[in-house]
Formats: C-alpha cells, structure tokens, sequence
C-alpha cells in the first residue's frame, strides 16, 4: 500500500512536498520505533528536527516495561519534547470536534504539530482525511503485530 502524504490540501505527488524539515512524531511512530520496526525507523529516520508531545512521552513512559525504562528515556532525550499550553488545548478540542472518536491524547499530539507548524506524521490514520495539511502517514497501523500487543500487555 502506497504511503498518505499530505502537505496541502491536494493530494501529494511525493516526498518532495512534505516539508523534511521538522515532524512531530505520534506515539504509534515511536511505539514500532521501539519494537524495531524497519518502515518506523526510516519514517523517524527522515527529518532532520524531531519532536514529540508530552503525552507521548508520557504513553511511551507507561508502557515501557522496566527494564527498558533508562534506555528508552535516552533515546527520547534525542527528541524535542513539547509542553501542552492553552493554544495546543484549543486546538486539540477543535480537533476532537471535527473528528468524532479521536482520543484526547491523539488530538493534544497532532494539535502540537500543528501549533508549531510541525508535519504531524502517524502510523494511526483512522481519522486522517485525505484534506487534512500537514499529515504524513508513512505506513498504516492497521492491525497490531504480537510485538505491539506485548508491549501493551506489559504495561
């Protein structure tokens, strides 16, 4: 399946017009990330200016069996971690207005993204709409490997 890529509100002819620059990674990215996932490795891989929300942080942080706790917080010190402030919180509840069923940790990241004009990219497309900006999708999180569920199950 062909990877979503969206910079505008057409659809994208490629990489070459998403902006490389910098991304906020979701926690679906950074969870198969973690489980040695190749297609999230190149996906994180892409951007030279990485960041991730507090409430990823916070997810990655729970699930995070413990003996993984020390490497796994290094390897998020790699990426900028961005705070929730009243500008986030409002677009996060504009976001869960527009999309019914978002979870308020998926809208407070992807508002992240977007308030400090971030490519939000998301292995979690279920609410991704081939018009949403700024929204790279580099391979569809469509059904959990045994490695993902693990990882929940170890939480």
């Amino acid at each position: 399946m062909r990877p979503i890529r969206r910079r505008c509100a057409r659809a994208s002819d490629g990489p070459a017009d998403v902006d490389k620059s910098g991304a906020l990674i979701d926690t679906s990215v950074l969870l198969d990330y973690l489980l040695a996932d190749k297609r999230a490795q190149r996906a994180i891989g892409s951007y030279a200016h990485r960041s991730i929300s507090v409430v990823t942080w916070l997810e990655l942080m729970a699930l995070c069996p413990p003996a993984t706790l020390e490497p796994t917080r290094g390897f998020l010190r790699t990426f900028e971690r961005l705070s929730i402030n009243e500008s986030i919180a409002d677009a996060a509840l504009l976001l869960g207005q527009r999309k019914p069923g978002l979870s308020v940790a998926q809208a407070l990241t992807w508002a992240s993204a977007q308030v400090n004009q971030l490519v939000y990219v998301t292995a979690d497309a279920r609410h991704v709409a081939p018009s949403d900006r700024n929204v790279v999708v580099p391979y569809r999180w469509d059904a959990a490997p045994a490695g993902r569920r693990a990882a929940k199950a170890a939480a």
